[in-house]
């Protein structure tokens, strides 16, 4: 059994997802919810849940407001389990600050099978001790949107904390991809590369191949040799498709 808080300040919303959580997900336990920062600090430090349902947008603050009051503690790991589930309707900004740091959220309106998949992830992670870690990468990306940005790399064994400047390149193995960075030993993960373009291509990554995703600042020259393929700066050769050729020497001219 996993015990779990809310906290939502809009009552109707907040009733609905009661009501979705009892028969979506019967192996958690709703120890209480309010609606405010400094309730859900009273809250959450005397019931110490395994999960907390955290609303972006609360009637004194953020849902960040309160990570920074609980960091400290996070840190210790005084709340032992703690995971945080964050719920949000539309906010970009944060929704890619939570991708960043691998945590999880909802999108409102809440839909049952998302919220299992949450919940489930959540308790195989009951005992993990690498959150206080994401809600660090998490603080550091939202207070200082244009500093280097942080990204959370998550396998069966470690959380990497990576600066996405360090990142070399990525590469597809079926449904997972293999970081490649300038000076750490390379790290698979079980995500696709599509979630990767979608999330770096913004910040100077480019898919040059259906396997590999480069990150521009740190291609070496272009080998017309052979068909034509990309030199990393540590040596690796990164072939081109056919149908982008165009397209990514018209980017490297321009590096």
């Amino acid at each position: 059994m996993l015990t779990a808080v809310i906290i939502e300040d809009e009552k109707k919303f907040l009733s609905a997802f009661k009501s979705i959580i009892s028969s979506a997900c019967p192996q958690v336990k709703l120890s209480g919810d309010c609606g405010s920062i400094k309730e859900a600090r009273q809250l959450i430090t005397e019931l110490k849940p395994d999960i907390v349902f955290l609303d972006i947008q609360l009637s004194d603050g953020n849902a960040f407001d309160l990570l920074r009051f609980l960091e400290t503690d996070l840190e210790k790991n005084a709340f032992n389990s703690l995971r945080i589930i964050f719920t949000t309707a539309s906010n970009q900004f944060a929704i890619q600050a939570f991708r960043f740091s691998a945590i999880d959220y909802l999108l409102k309106p809440i839909i049952a099978d998302e919220l299992k998949e949450a919940v489930k992830k959540a308790e195989v992670l009951k005992n993990a001790l690498d959150s206080p870690n994401q809600y660090r990468v998490l603080l550091d990306n939202v207070s200082m949107p244009d500093a280097e940005k942080k990204i959370c790399l998550s396998t069966l064994n470690e959380m990497r904390v990576c600066s996405v400047h360090d990142i070399l390149r990525c590469e597809s193995e079926h449904n997972y991809t293999t970081f490649y960075f300038i000076k750490d030993k390379p790290l698979m993960v079980s995500k696709t590369l599509k979630e990767y373009e979608d999330l770096l291509n913004e910040y100077g990554f480019e898919r040059v191949h259906q396997s590999h995703l480069v990150n521009l600042k740190h291609i070496k020259s272009y080998i017309k040799k052979d068909g034509g393929f990309i030199l990393m700066k540590d040596g690796s050769e990164i072939p081109i498709s056919r149908r982008k050729k165009e397209q990514v020497l018209e980017i490297i001219k321009k590096l």
